[in-house]
């Protein structure tokens, strides 16, 4: 199980932000690993982002360039990397897009999963499989 907790943006009744810490490997140098706080989006439909600097200190290597709408419908590329997460006590390949917002964990990573999110400061984010 993932356990994480939602950190408040502001003064009720500004919503917070569920968030959760995720490892990350580089898939060719398993000893380059790194644990980061991730915002748990249930609107963004990939896997993962990561900020540059954090996808250099992992040394990911490019492998491609993809499309994605932002909440804005802007369509903009992002640069792709594979990377290795440790996922409710499995290792999982999956791609990380390049981003210099906050790092995001998204739908094709929860997939298969159960994230429940209690919805007030400090309270408590878990995901866990769903079976």
């Amino acid at each position: 199980m993932i356990r994480g907790r939602v950190h408040p943006l502001g003064e009720p009744p500004i919503s917070g932000e569920p968030k959760v810490a995720v490892t990350v490997a580089n898939i060719d140098d398993p000893a380059r690993t790194m644990t980061v706080e991730v915002t748990v989006d249930t609107g963004f439909s990939a896997h993962l982002t990561l900020p540059s600097e954090t996808i250099k200190k992992l040394g990911l290597i490019y492998m491609d360039v993809r499309p994605a709408m932002l909440a804005n419908g802007e369509v903009r590329a992002f640069p792709i990397y594979p990377a290795r997460v440790s996922w409710n006590g499995m290792g999982r390949q999956v791609p990380v897009f390049e981003s210099e917002s906050q790092p995001l964990l998204g739908m094709a990573l929860l997939w298969d999963s159960r994230l429940t999110i209690e919805a007030w400061a400090g309270g408590e984010v878990t995901i866990q499989p769903a079976i």
